[in-house]
């Protein structure tokens, strides 16, 4: 499996567990099954390092908009 499809995974993993989007919705977003969201959600109980790495870049995603939003509060005041 790629580098792509990998992080196609752990962004669907982290948009149901992280996030606690229905695996419907999120299968609907990615153009993708909804049995595969679910096969990968399941996968990644089973392996916790995937958890780990789901969060990393869920943090990693905030820390961003937290820059941003900073940046946007420079501006105004």
């Amino acid at each position: 499996m790629g580098i792509a499809d990998n992080n196609l995974k752990l962004d669907v993993i982290t948009e149901v567990k992280v996030k606690g989007r229905l695996l419907s919705d999120v299968a609907r977003q990615y153009g993708i099954s909804a049995k595969a969201v679910y096969q990968w959600v399941r996968e990644s109980d089973l392996q916790p390092q995937q958890r780990e790495y789901a969060l990393i870049s869920e943090i990693a995603q905030l820390q961003k908009r937290i820059k941003q939003l900073n940046n946007e509060l420079r501006t105004i005041g």
